[in-house]
């Protein structure tokens, strides 16, 4: 679907467009960023979308693939489009990427280029050379998750800019149950729903009544409910009861799901993906079943769940909509000026 999310209010000024070109309506974590940041353009912007990608099997995504190479050329015949904004992740993301970028500067139009994976350094271990020539081209504006991804991919990517993801406005709820966790992710290895799995039997066995709620899986385990794909209502509410939110993922870009849980009070135990997002409103721990069997039992009972609830909001803040929308408009407007 392509279209208008939402046009601020520009004082008389006239507005610029900016088309934000990626897996817009796609489950996961990069489809939630694209959706927030197109319903909520900086001041005297306005955005349209172009979806890059479509959930299901290799036939529909290849579907996918070749209508948005015919759109975009289309699109950006009709005018009226002042910035293109890419979002990508690592392998076959990047691959068809690469041709909408050219696309993009061939029809003279900068490029915000969003990297969202949290593997792309491994991508850039095989993949470098092509990402540095990429990235070389001065109408092509790199942005990154973090100041640690920036100094992570400094080796390809010389200048970037840092933006973190946003956090849209939630409720903050501290009172929650503390023998109830929470992990949401896509059914993948790499989230490490098979740690929790163990975690939770560990856990049973030695006497803990705990219950893990667990998206992208269906079945159910001992202590542990699968919710399969969970968004709205359902959603909403495991975000808002939970008392523990689970990250034992292999590699993390910026968890959309760790800096929410922040933003609402709930407190996080996650692997080393996630170092550097949070100082006092969770633990990083070893990816392991014992070592985050270990860390639950202590958010159970005692002081330190509280302490980090209490520490989330606060620390949250960096990531809250207002401040991110800001420093968009500020790259925005930049990249506007050295394209002029």
């Amino acid at each position: 679907m392509q279209g208008i999310a939402r046009e601020p209010d520009s004082g008389g000024v006239a507005l610029r467009t900016v088309l934000h070109v990626g897996p817009v309506n796609s489950k996961g974590g990069m489809g939630a960023v694209i959706q927030i940041l197109a319903a909520n353009p900086p001041i005297n912007w306005r955005t349209e979308t172009l979806p890059s990608h479509a959930d299901g099997g290799k036939i529909i995504v290849v579907f996918a693939w070749w209508r948005v190479l015919r759109k975009l050329r289309r699109r950006l015949k009709q005018g009226g489009i002042d910035l293109v904004h890419i979002h990508t992740a690592s392998r076959w993301s990047w691959t068809r990427k690469k041709m909408l970028i050219k696309i993009a500067r061939k029809a003279g139009l900068p490029v915000v280029l969003s990297f969202h994976s949290g593997d792309f350094d491994r991508h850039c271990e095989k993949h470098g050379e092509d990402v540095r020539n990429i990235c070389y081209d001065q109408g092509v504006h790199p942005v990154l998750l973090s100041s640690n991804w920036q100094m992570r991919l400094s080796k390809w990517i010389e200048e970037s800019t840092v933006i973190p993801n946003p956090c849209p406005d939630v409720e903050i709820n501290v009172e929650r149950d503390r023998t109830t966790f929470l992990l949401m992710g896509r059914n993948n290895p790499m989230k490490g729903q098979d740690i929790a799995i163990q975690a939770a039997a560990m856990l049973i066995e030695q006497g803990h009544q705990v219950t893990i709620h667990m998206t992208g899986i269906q079945k159910n385990y001992p202590g542990v409910i699968g919710h399969g794909w969970v968004d709205g209502e359902e959603k909403e509410h495991l975000l808002s009861t939970c008392g523990t939110l689970l990250s034992p993922s292999e590699w993390e870009g910026l968890s959309m799901t760790i800096i929410e849980a922040m933003a609402r009070g709930m407190p996080i135990i996650a692997s080393e993906a996630s170092e550097g997002v949070f100082s006092n409103s969770g633990r990083i721990v070893e990816r392991s079943p014992i070592a985050f069997a270990e860390a639950m039992a202590e958010m159970i009972d005692g002081d330190l769940w509280s302490e980090m609830a209490t520490s989330g909001p606060k620390e949250a803040e960096k990531y809250r909509l207002g401040n991110i929308t800001q420093q968009w408009m500020a790259l925005y407007n930049h990249v506007m000026e050295l394209s002029e």
